[in-house]
């Protein structure tokens, strides 16, 4: 085998996600380099990181995922990197599934491996703000190793050169959509990106950094806002009037009025939005 586990640099940003990060940990091969880069300053976080012989860059504020990938990527000394979510166990066998991946598609510039759910459920990224609808991909799950038309961020592997090439995230995406916009860059300017049925993540989703309401009012402004880059970036059409919709959709859901947090992320989700179109604030 070409590629040894030693030569593989596990990337993992946490925010506030100590509680998820010890699974993931106990699950990743020991001769295997962790970094951890953590947006919080968690002292948790660090008492992990010394106890599990992790390299942790604490960052002095939250600087967005993006942002803490590229650190972790350039602090990493594997040739090859693995983006992966704090609430994530690899299953037995993966890291050797994506190694050989390596060797049987040459010209792909990233992969994703299966990812499931505690059930066994799989979640399987088929579509994109970023992408026409005529890329979106069939609802029906793969049943072997696909060409993809985008990745999903809860675990990335890629070549350390290749991700370097193209010069990481786009650290304007503070969070949510960074994952389609490197997809697509990665897909336009080095090669395809493949699915690798036979490598499988266990992803606990929604339990990488707690649920409280403060972090929904972040997730949900920054989730309006890098919407709107995103979709302006790559050239979607009619971005104002298609988000200012989706928007006042979500702030009439009747989610609104029995959920603190879903209140919370709506109404900072419309913010964001606004933010980002350069409107001015209405709250």
């Amino acid at each position: 085998m070409s590629l040894l586990r030693e030569n593989i640099s596990f990337v993992v940003v946490c925010y506030k996600s100590s509680l998820a990060l010890k699974s993931l940990l106990l699950s990743i091969p020991k001769e295997s380099e962790v970094i951890l880069v953590d947006n919080s300053k968690d002292q948790e976080t660090k008492e992990i990181a010394i106890s599990y012989d992790c390299v942790l860059i604490e960052n002095k504020e939250n600087i967005g995922y993006g942002s803490a990938c590229n650190l972790g990527a350039e602090k990493a000394s594997g040739s090859y990197l693995l983006f992966i979510n704090p609430d994530s166990e690899l299953n037995p066998g993966t890291l050797d599934e994506l190694i050989k991946a390596t060797d049987r598609y040459p010209n792909a510039s990233a992969f994703n491996p299966k990812i499931i759910d505690r059930t066994g459920k799989q979640d399987f990224k088929r579509r994109s703000v970023l992408l026409p609808k005529s890329e979106w991909m069939s609802k029906k799950f793969p049943t072997f190793d696909k060409d993809v038309s985008v990745l999903s961020g809860a675990a990335i592997f890629i070549k350390k050169e290749k991700f370097l090439q193209i010069k990481g995230f786009d650290e304007k995406i503070f969070l949510y959509h960074e994952d389609d916009d490197i997809s697509i860059r990665l897909k336009n300017k080095i090669g395809n990106l493949m699915y690798i049925h036979n490598a499988v993540i266990t992803h606990i989703g929604g339990s990488s950094s707690s649920r409280d309401e403060s972090i929904a009012k972040i997730k949900g402004y920054h989730m309006g806002r890098s919407r709107v880059y995103a979709q302006k970036k790559h050239n979607i059409k009619a971005v104002t009037i298609r988000n200012i919709m989706l928007s006042l959709i979500q702030v009439l859901s009747p989610e609104m009025l029995f959920s603190k947090r879903k209140r919370a992320k709506y109404t900072y989700f419309l913010k964001g939005v606004f933010a980002e179109l350069n409107f001015r604030e209405l709250f």
